[in-house]
C-alpha cells in the first residue's frame, strides 16, 4: 500500500478489532510514519453518530481550544474577520467564539448543527475567511490530501488539533488515540507527515509538538506561537456578537447589517487590559464525603481558623453533595458526589470549577486533582507506601497521581515529609512545609465531677487505659493487649477503646479475661472526659502520620504510652513513656511504671506543656502562609531576586532599548545561575510582555550570541493581589531603576528597604 501523504510504501503495521467486530489492518509508511488503516469499510456504521457517545470531554475541550484560539487569532490575525470551523459538530466552538466576538461561521458535512444555526458558512468562492479552524479533524479524513485542499479553499491558515504518533510508535492496542471503540480515528500523523503536508501546499507548518497545529502562509516565530499556545488569554476586549446574534435570530437584524468592527489591527489598546487584582483558591472538602475520622478534624479547624481572618475572603470550598461542615465565612460551591469508579471525569469537572472561579490555586482534602490549575498536596502520612498497599487500589493510584501533580506540598509531621521525599525523590526537600497539627481548646483537663459522670454513664467503676483506633493492623494493638494479659492486678482495671467499633476481636477477648471493655463510640466532648480520667492513653502503633490522640491526651492531663516510631515523637516530645512496638515486657513495665504517682505527675505537667506547642491556628498561618507562596512558583524566585517595573505605555525604540540594556547586562553578570528578574505587568497582557521579551533574547541570540536560556530567570509578575505582595516583598534583593518607569506600580512595593540600583551599576549586586 502507498501512502496517502507522501506515496512512499506503507508495509502492514498491525492488526486490531474495530467497533468490537471488524478484524482491520493498519498501514505505516516507511518514509514518513504516516498511518493509515487498510480502506474503512464500517465507516457508515461508525458515522451512525457523528458525536461518538464516549466523547464526554466536548464541552471541556471546546472551551479550552477556545481560549487557544482566541489569543493565537487576536495576536496573528486579523481578528475582526471573518473565521470557519470546520467539522464544527453541534456548533458549540462556534457560538463560544461568538459569544467572545469572534465572527464565527459552522461546516459540518455529517453533524446537526444545534447551536450555530443561522450562522452557516458561505461557499468559498463566495466567501474569502481568515482562518478556518479543524479540531479533531485529521485522523477522520479518508484521504488526508484531498480534503486538506478543499479546507485550503475557505483561507490559506489552519489551526487544528490532531494527537502526534508517540516517539514510541504505538500500535493500535497500546495507544488510546486509535480509538478501536469508535472506529472513526483512521489517519495518524507523524511531525514528518504534517511538515510534508506543509510542503505540498506551499505553507509553514507550526505545532506544539503533541496535539495544536497551525497551516499557515504566514512566517511566525516558533518561539512565539509556543508562547502563544502557553498562555491563557487575560479578558482581551471584544464586542461580544450574542446580541446581535440574538437580534438576528428573532428577525430584529438582517443579514445585510454590519457587524461594529472597533478595529482593522491586531490586538487592542492596552488600556482596555483588565487587571486581576485578587487571587482564589480552592479547596475540594472531598474528604467530608468519604469519611468522618482525624483528616475531617484537620480540616474542620483549618477552616474555623480562617473564617475568623481575612484569609477566608480568598478561599472556596467545594461542598461534595452538601457533606462539608457549613462554617460562617466560608464561601462554599456544592459539586457532585465524588466517584472513585469516574476519575478522569472528576478532574475535568475540577478543573471546569477551576477555570470559571477563576482559581490560581487548588488544594484537596483527599488527593483529588484538576487537569492543570497547579495544585498543592496535603500529606497526612505514607503508611501504604511504608507497609506495601495496592497501588492498584483506586485510592492509592489517585494519591499518586495527586503527588505527580502537585507543584508544593505541605506534610503533618517532619516523618511524613521526610518519607515523602523518600519515597518520591523528584520532590525537593524545600517544596515541602511543615504544618504541624493542633489541639482544640475544648480538650483540656476534666474536673473530678466531669470523669465521674462519664464513668457513670457507661458504667464504668474501675480505673482504666484507653486506646484509640485499634482496628488497623499498624495500630498495634495487640501488643497492648498481650502486655496487659502479664499484669498481675489487670482485674482491677477496665478497658476503653474507642474509634474501632462495636466488637471486640476475639484474640484479644482472651487477654482480658476479668476486666470489662467497653467498646464505645465517643464524641469529641466525651473524648475529652475519657482522656482526662484514664491512667494512660497507651498508643503503642508502628507508624502514624502525626498521631493525634496522643496530643489530645497530652492536653487533657493523661499520660501516654508510646513508641518511638515515625512522627510521635515530634508529638509527645518528652512527655511519654516510650516503648518498643514488639517488647511485650517493656509495655507491661510501662503499664505499672505510669500509676506512680511521682512518674504520674511528671508525665501530666510535661505534657501539659508540650500540647501548648500545637495550635490549630499556628497550623492555619503556616498552611495560608504556604499556599500564598505556592502561588508565587510560577515566578521561579532564586537567591537574588530582582524587580523592574517598565512603562509599557511609552515609546516602544525607547523602552526597548532600555529592556534590551538590561537584560544584556543581567545575562553577562557573574551571579546569573543564582538570579531572578522580575518584570511588573501592570499596564500589558502578560502575553505582550512575554512576546517582546522573548523578542528581545532572540535578537541578543542571534546578534551578540548571547544565550539569556542559560541564566537568569526572567518572569513576569502579572497580577497579584496585596497579599501575594506582602509575600514577595520580602524576597526582593533590589530593584534597578529605568528611565520609562511605572510610577504607580512602583507604589505597590511599600517598602522603602529595598535597595534600588540603576543599570550600570547593576555589577555591584553581590553573586554570594
Amino acid at each position: 500500500m502507498r501512502c496517502k501523504i507522501c506515496q512512499s510504501e506503507s508495509p502492514k503495521f498491525a492488526s486490531a478489532r474495530i467497533l468490537e467486530k471488524y478484524e482491520v489492518d493498519y498501514f505505516q509508511c516507511t518514509n514518513c510514519g504516516f498511518v493509515q488503516t487498510e480502506n474503512p469499510f464500517w465507516l457508515e456504521e461508525a458515522y451512525s453518530e457523528a458525536i461518538a457517545n464516549s466523547d464526554v470531554g466536548l464541552v471541556y475541550r471546546n472551551t479550552n481550544l477556545s481560549n487557544v484560539t482566541e489569543n493565537l487569532i487576536y495576536n496573528l490575525f486579523n481578528h475582526n474577520g471573518r473565521f470557519v470551523d470546520y467539522g464544527a459538530g453541534y456548533g458549540l466552538f462556534v457560538r463560544i467564539m461568538r459569544d467572545k466576538g469572534f465572527n464565527f461561521y459552522w461546516h459540518d458535512k455529517y453533524c446537526e448543527n444545534i447551536f450555530a444555526k443561522g450562522f452557516i458558512a458561505e461557499k468559498p468562492e463566495n466567501q474569502v475567511y481568515e482562518v478556518v479552524t479543524a479540531f479533531e479533524v485529521f485522523e477522520h479524513l479518508v484521504n488526508p490530501l484531498t480534503e486538506i485542499e478543499r479546507i485550503l479553499d475557505f483561507s490559506r491558515n489552519i489551526l487544528f488539533s490532531t494527537e502526534i504518533l508517540p516517539d514510541t510508535n504505538p500500535k493500535p492496542n497500546e495507544w488510546w488515540y486509535y480509538a478501536l471503540q469508535e472506529g472513526q480515528h483512521i489517519s495518524l500523523y507523524t511531525t514528518k507527515a504534517l511538515s510534508i503536508i506543509a510542503e505540498k501546499f506551499k505553507l509553514n507548518f507550526y505545532s506544539n509538538g503533541s496535539s495544536l497545529h497551525l497551516l499557515t502562509q504566514k512566517q511566525i516565530s516558533p518561539l512565539i506561537f509556543e508562547k502563544l499556545l502557553r498562555y491563557k488569554t487575560q479578558d482581551i476586549k471584544k464586542e461580544s456578537l450574542l446580541e446581535r446574534d440574538y437580534l438576528k435570530a428573532i428577525g430584529k437584524l438582517d443579514d445585510s447589517d454590519n457587524i461594529y468592527i472597533s478595529s482593522d489591527k491586531v490586538g487592542e489598546p492596552l488600556s482596555n487590559i483588565s487587571v486581576i487584582t485578587e487571587f482564589k483558591i480552592v479547596i475540594d472538602g472531598v474528604f467530608f464525603q468519604l469519611y468522618k475520622t482525624g483528616i475531617a478534624r484537620v480540616w474542620r479547624s483549618l477552616l474555623q481558623e480562617w473564617a475568623e481572618d481575612s484569609f477566608s475572603k480568598y478561599i472556596v470550598v467545594l461542598d461534595r453533595a452538601g457533606t462539608a461542615p457549613k462554617i460562617p465565612g466560608i464561601n462554599y460551591r456544592t459539586i457532585s458526589p465524588y466517584d472513585y469508579n469516574a476519575t478522569d471525569l472528576d478532574r475535568e469537572m475540577l478543573q471546569q470549577v477551576c477555570d470559571e472561579e477563576g482559581a490560581d490555586l487548588f488544594i484537596s482534602t483527599y488527593y483529588t486533582t484538576p487537569i492543570s490549575t497547579p495544585s498543592v498536596f496535603m500529606a497526612y502520612d505514607m503508611i501504604p507506601e511504608v507497609l506495601g498497599a495496592n497501588f492498584d487500589e483506586p485510592m492509592w493510584r489517585e494519591k499518586h497521581y495527586a503527588i505527580r501533580h502537585a507543584s508544593a506540598y505541605i506534610s503533618i509531621s517532619e516523618n511524613t515529609a521526610c518519607d515523602l521525599v523518600k519515597f518520591f525523590p523528584q520532590i525537593p526537600s524545600n517544596l515541602v512545609t511543615l504544618a504541624h497539627c493542633g489541639v482544640a481548646n475544648n480538650f483540656s483537663p476534666a474536673s473530678l465531677e466531669e470523669v465521674n459522670g462519664f464513668k457513670i454513664k457507661y458504667g464504668i467503676s474501675k480505673p482504666y487505659f484507653i486506646l484509640v483506633g485499634i482496628g488497623s493492623g499498624y495500630k498495634n494493638a495487640n501488643l497492648f493487649f498481650q502486655a496487659f494479659a502479664k499484669l498481675y492486678s489487670k482485674q482491677g482495671f477496665e478497658i476503653i477503646c474507642t474509634g474501632s467499633g462495636i466488637l471486640l476481636n476475639p484474640e484479644f477477648r482472651a487477654c482480658t479475661s476479668g476486666s470489662a471493655v467497653h467498646m464505645l463510640q465517643l464524641s469529641d466532648q466525651e473524648l475529652r472526659l475519657a482522656y482526662s480520667g484514664a491512667v494512660a492513653l497507651v498508643y503503642p502503633s508502628k507508624y502514624e502520620g502525626f498521631g493525634m490522640p496522643v496530643l489530645e491526651a497530652l492536653a487533657c492531663a493523661c499520660p501516654v504510652i508510646t513508641c518511638q516510631n515515625s512522627s510521635l515523637p515530634e508529638v509527645a516530645g518528652e512527655a511519654a513513656l516510650y516503648v518498643n512496638d514488639d517488647d511485650i515486657d517493656g509495655l507491661a513495665d510501662a503499664l505499672c511504671e505510669v500509676q506512680k504517682s511521682k512518674i504520674r505527675n511528671s508525665l501530666i505537667a510535661a505534657g501539659l506543656e508540650q500540647a501548648k506547642k500545637f495550635s490549630w491556628s499556628k497550623m492555619a498561618t503556616t498552611i495560608s502562609s504556604a499556599l500564598i507562596e505556592a502561588t508565587l512558583l510560577r515566578l521561579n524566585l532564586k537567591d537574588i531576586n530582582l524587580i523592574i517595573f517598565p512603562d509599557w505605555s511609552q515609546i516602544e525604540e525607547s523602552l526597548g532599548f532600555e529592556l534590551v540594556q538590561m537584560v544584556r547586562a543581567i545575562a553577562t553578570h557573574p551571579g546569573k545561575s543564582k538570579m531572578t528578574l522580575l518584570v511588573d505587568t501592570t499596564n500589558i497582557s502578560d502575553e505582550d510582555a512575554d512576546l517582546a521579551l522573548s523578542s528581545i533574547a532572540m535578537n541578543l541570540l542571534m546578534e551578540e550570541d548571547l544565550d539569556v536560556s542559560d541564566g537568569p530567570e526572567i518572569s513576569l509578575i502579572g497580577h497579584l493581589s496585596e497579599i501575594q505582595w506582602e509575600a514577595l516583598v520580602p524576597r526582593l534583593s533590589a530593584r534597578i531603576v529605568l528611565e520609562n518607569e511605572n510610577k504607580d506600580a512602583i507604589a505597590q512595593l511599600a517598602d522603602d528597604n529595598i535597595p534600588f540600583y540603576k543599570l550600570d551599576s547593576l555589577s555591584d549586586i553581590s553573586n554570594s
